[in-house]
């Protein structure tokens, strides 16, 4: 591997590699302007694969956060539910025993 392909990084390096097996051996310089605009594609493309990456973290991290703003919302409710359930068991258990002591009352004391 050549110094030039090494200090362009792993994906470049392996461009120009397999771009170099591929084309005749000869002096024209089209093959080495070619290599060159490829070297410079696979460059620009490696500096867009971190920015790129960091961006779809960023979106993940944003719905990350929308998710555990809903999942604490959710909670909320369901607790919220739960409450309200708890109340209206007490409430029905209490008319069914004022029920039962009104039916108790009537047959003790027939009117």
């Amino acid at each position: 591997m050549s110094t030039d392909a090494q200090e362009q990084g792993p994906a470049t390096s392996r461009l120009l590699e397999d771009f170099r097996r591929r084309m005749p051996r000869g002096g024209s310089r089209w093959p080495r302007e070619a290599a060159a605009r490829a070297a410079g594609a696979a460059a620009a493309q490696e500096e867009q694969g971190p920015a790129r990456v960091e961006g779809a973290l960023a979106g993940l991290r944003a719905e990350l956060l929308e998710m555990r703003f809903q999942n604490r919302q959710l909670a909320r409710m369901l607790l919220d539910l739960h409450t309200k359930m708890q109340q209206l068991k007490r409430e029905y258990e209490l008319e069914i025993a004022s029920e039962s002591q009104n039916l108790e009352d009537n047959a003790v004391n027939p009117e």
